[in-house]
């Protein structure tokens, strides 16, 4: 279920190749750390920064933005964080099942927002094969040089999943290098909005004919799940087509050498400005492991700017510390569990969500029965898309075990007076809910506060008079 709230409209293609930019922030939704006059232009400027895209036209058309005359245009700086070493909790942490909340919620079904464990109907450890196969029409030829456009997306596809398991879940990529062509003509296959495959007129029709078309082509052995790309530009599929482990369709359709668990088909609309791919796939694959998707999907809230399972376009693409907990992906020591009674001014550092640094990833705070204060520090990322400010701080959002998924199940706290945030990947702007040093917020009696953000956040959790 892909959300698609305010995001309807699509841009000609033609405006998001435009040469010349009015901002940085427009000119980063299509080079997102900035553009260089060469490949060995040097950064005169304050740095350290990221990697600018080298393209001497480019630069040329905009070199108005070069505010520093170092021919390079809109570059964007590291954060810089101050190492410090990670100190152990003032309180120990007690058992972590204490934090795993019981989901109670009316809409646990296929999905799991919280505990138990949602026992995935296709596998979300290990090393799997996934298939990016081309699909065309006899009136609408696929391009040929379609990998240009899907090689990138393929990469951080299986980057962003190995890295939000913490090396638990790997993707391999099986790429059919042309064209299967579908029976009939494009027009019999329309969909024009994003339903599940049994939801869609058409929709198990196109399954099954693009199975069938690549299965002459292709080798199934071992495929976990398939993604199919249309030609450049079409306009048969609106938004997009998918299918999970539990449709009839997908369960009961073989190739010759066996089934699949689920499939995607981005539309026109990931053809759009600051749209990805492989954030499409990554949160349709999300559902197919049991991952719920946070809010609804024609409605935008809060906490889906914060949470790729809220908004495949969501500025940060991140995936909270709480759905890596109810995924299996953070190991017992990276979660600090501690009932909100038992809290005695109680000093924590978090290592960042995304780090490979040993320590603590996410803190759970249990309030009652069913609610639970959450922590975890965030960093801008490459999945990141270009904003307004950087997204370098603690988010401290609250989990509510009676919601589940399609409903507010997480919800961030804070944010009060701050400006909203503005993005270059098509979403809504949000607001900026980062604490960061001497912020603090306080929750049904529980204050949390950061005494220092830098290179790890340390926090002061402790009841509130």
């Amino acid at each position: 279920m892909l959300l698609v709230s305010l995001l309807l409209s699509l841009v000609p293609a033609t405006q998001a190749e435009a040469a010349a930019y009015k901002s940085c922030l427009d000119l980063r939704k299509n080079f997102k750390y900035g553009v260089a006059l060469s490949s060995t232009t040097v950064n005169q400027g304050v740095g350290p920064i990221f990697q600018p895209s080298a393209n001497a036209t480019i630069y040329k058309q905009n070199k108005k933005l070069d505010t520093d005359r170092d021919n390079i245009v809109c570059e964007l700086p590291k954060p810089k964080t101050e190492s410090l070493p990670v100190l152990p909790p003032s309180q120990i942490s007690e058992n972590v099942d204490l934090c795993k909340l019981q989901e109670v919620s009316a809409s646990r079904g296929m999905t799991g927002a919280g505990f138990p464990e949602w026992d995935s109907l296709t596998a979300k450890n290990g090393t799997v094969k996934w298939a990016l196969i081309p699909i065309d029409f006899p009136d609408l030829q696929g391009e040929k040089n379609f990998r240009s456009r899907i090689d990138k997306e393929t990469k951080l596809l299986s980057e962003w999943y190995e890295t939000v398991s913490g090396g638990k879940f790997k993707v391999e990529w099986v790429i059919l290098n042309k064209w299967a062509t579908l029976p009939g003509t494009s027009k019999d296959y329309a969909i024009p909005l994003s339903v599940n495959v049994n939801n869609a007129p058409d929709g198990p029709k196109l399954f099954k004919d693009a199975m069938t078309a690549a299965d002459p082509l292709f080798d199934f052995t071992n495929i976990q799940t398939v993604n199919f790309i249309l030609p450049k530009g079409q306009k048969v599929i609106g938004e997009s087509s998918q299918g999970f482990p539990w449709d009839q369709v997908v369960k009961e359709h073989a190739s010759k050498e066996g089934r699949i668990s689920s499939y995607s088909i981005p539309g026109q609309f990931f053809d759009g400005p600051g749209r990805t791919y492989w954030s499409y796939w990554a949160h349709e694959f999300g559902h197919a492991i049991g991952l719920p998707h946070i809010g609804s999907s024609r409605e935008f809230s809060e906490m889906q700017a914060w949470d790729l399972m809220g908004s495949q376009d969501g500025p940060s693409r991140e995936l909270s510390g709480w759905l890596r907990f109810i995924a299996g992906w953070l190991e017992p020591d990276q979660v600090y569990c501690r009932d909100a009674r038992t809290i005695e001014n109680l000093k924590l550092s978090l290592v960042p969500l995304n780090s490979k640094d040993k320590g603590i990833k996410l803190a759970v705070i249990p309030v009652s029965k069913t609610k639970a204060l959450v922590m975890e520090s965030r960093r801008d990322s490459k999945f990141s898309c270009p904003g307004s400010t950087a997204r370098n701080g603690v988010l401290v959002y609250l989990y509510d075990s009676t919601l589940g998924h399609g409903e507010n199940f997480l919800k961030p706290l804070g944010g009060l007076g701050r400006q909203e945030q503005f993005n270059a990947c098509g979403a809504p702007p949000g607001k900026d809910f980062l604490l960061r040093t001497g912020n603090r917020i306080v929750f049904e009696g529980i204050s949390v506060e950061v005494l220092k953000h830098s290179s790890q956040d340390k926090l002061l959790i402790s009841k509130s008079e």
